[in-house]
C-alpha cells in the first residue's frame, strides 16, 4: 500500500483557459492560506483510503491514520511512503515498533514512484480552474471529486 498527503487552497489554481480572441478574462483569484489537507493510501487492488487533516500535518496524524488502516485491511501492512518529516518522526517509528507495520521509503526527490502521488494529480485535475470562494466549497468539490476518480495500479509503478 502507498501512503501520500496532498493539500488544495481555497482560491483556484489556474493550469490553462480558452479565451475569444479580443477578450481579457480576470479571473478571481484568492491568496488564502486556509486549505484542505488530505492523507490518502491506495492498495494493490485499487482501494483508497482517504483522511481529512484538520490542521498541519504530523507524526501523531501519521499514527492515527495508520491505526486505521490497521482496522480497514487488517494488521499486517507494508507501506511504501516518502521521506515527509510527519512520516519519519519518532511517533510514527515508535507505534511501528510495536505492530507488524513494515516502512519502505521511496528514495528522496521521487514523487513518479509513488501511485498516491498520481491519484492526488488526477484529484487536482478534476478540480481545476474552478474558483472555491469558501473553504465548505472546496471540501465539498474535493470529496465529490474523489468519488469519481480512479486511483493509479500500484504494480504498473512496481513492475513496469
Amino acid at each position: 500500500m502507498t501512503l501520500d498527503q496532498t493539500r488544495k487552497t481555497v482560491g483556484v489554481d489556474l493550469y490553462y483557459g480558452w479565451f475569444p480572441v479580443g477578450e481579457r478574462p480576470t479571473p478571481s483569484l484568492s491568496v488564502s492560506r486556509e486549505g484542505v489537507n488530505l492523507l490518502g493510501a491506495v492498495t494493490e487492488h485499487g482501494e483508497t483510503e482517504v483522511l481529512e487533516c484538520g490542521g498541519s500535518f504530523t507524526g501523531d496524524i501519521t499514527v492515527r491514520f495508520l491505526a486505521h488502516l490497521q482496522e480497514t485491511f487488517g494488521e499486517k501492512l507494508v507501506m511504501l511512503l516518502d521521506k515527509a518529516t510527519y512520516f519519519t518522526a519518532g511517533a510514527v517509528k515508535d507505534f511501528v515498533d510495536g505492530e507488524p507495520i513494515e516502512l519502505v521509503y521511496f528514495p528522496t526527490g521521487s514523487p513518479d514512484l509513488n501511485p498516491t502521488e498520481e491519484y492526488w494529480r488526477r484529484l487536482k485535475l478534476t478540480l481545476d480552474n474552478q474558483y472555491f470562494a469558501t473553504i465548505a466549497e472546496l471540501r465539498t468539490a474535493m470529496w465529490s471529486a474523489l468519488k469519481t476518480i480512479s486511483p493509479p495500479r500500484i504494480y504498473q509503478y512496481l513492475c513496469p
